[in-house]
């Protein structure tokens, strides 16, 4: 009867622990974005999300199946790296703490003849997820954390991308506008591949930029790019992207091409 209700404790902690892992993980990155003066936007774990829109937060359920993330917008700029070297390393942080406490107590009560059947029931899975992003490997849902900061700290044309994305973030919470921002941060940076995030997110800003300074040619070469990744971006990214096309084309006075692009973004 004993050794059953150990397996229950076990059974019953290990199901507590497919929540409670990711939810201390991604506990980590907030904890380090705020840290390091960086606002938290997005913030998935296990069966649910919290997104900040209109400044109001918002919880949400979402797939249990779907990778776990934390998006982070940076309040200030500078010093960009370290910040960014940081907030990425939160999660490996807490996730690695608590697996050494619930291991620490799991091995020394049980040396002490107190079989926990709680404590060792936690131990699988938030093994398994502190492991999956202590080691630089790709999966097919993204970078772990490691690769990550392994990007970063050796200068990686993604994370370059990255790190220049979140200066110029940071520089517009700060209250400068697109075209007061240096230029270099813009173009400064290496080419990347097309079906990498990152090369939208820059063609977008770049976009922004020209729009500003009022270099409209630049600014249309800019969108008709962003325009032809539709393959590669979510439906809520299209969508804005056609926004952006209406008010581009309702600029030039094309009305025909911006009722055109009105259709595929009319909830937008």
């Amino acid at each position: 009867q004993e050794s059953l209700d150990a397996l229950l404790n076990v059974i019953i902690s290990f199901a507590v622990s497919l929540f409670l892992a990711p939810v201390v993980h991604e506990l980590g990155h907030i904890s380090f974005a705020d840290a390091m003066k960086m606002q938290v936007v997005y913030t998935k774990f296990f069966c649910f999300k919290i997104q900040v829109k209109n400044k109001k937060v918002r919880p949400y359920f979402a797939s249990p199946f779907a990778p776990d993330e934390t998006q982070a917008i940076p309040k200030k700029g500078g010093n960009m790296q370290k910040r960014a070297v940081w907030y990425t390393l939160g999660g490996i942080i807490y996730s690695g703490a608590m697996l050494f406490v619930v291991l620490a107590g799991a091995v020394t009560l049980s040396c002490l003849g107190y079989f926990k059947g709680q404590l060792w029931g936690f131990i699988p899975y938030t093994a398994y997820l502190f492991l999956m992003n202590v080691f630089p490997f790709e999966y097919p849902s993204g970078k772990t954390d490691m690769l990550v900061y392994k990007g970063i700290k050796k200068g990686y044309e993604a994370e370059q991308n990255m790190l220049a994305a979140m200066e110029i973030q940071g520089q517009l919470y700060e209250g400068k506008s697109y075209a007061e921002i240096d230029e270099t941060l813009y173009y400064n940076v290496p080419q990347l591949a097309e079906d990498e995030p990152l090369f939208a997110v820059m063609l977008d800003l770049r976009y922004r930029y020209h729009l500003e300074k009022g270099e409209t040619d630049k600014a249309a070469e800019c969108l008709n790019r962003l325009a032809l990744l539709q393959i590669y971006l979510p439906q809520n990214e299209v969508e804005k992207i056609a926004g952006e096309l209406v008010y581009f084309h309702a600029l030039n006075g094309d009305l025909e091409r911006a009722e055109a692009c009105g259709q595929a973004c009319k909830t937008y």
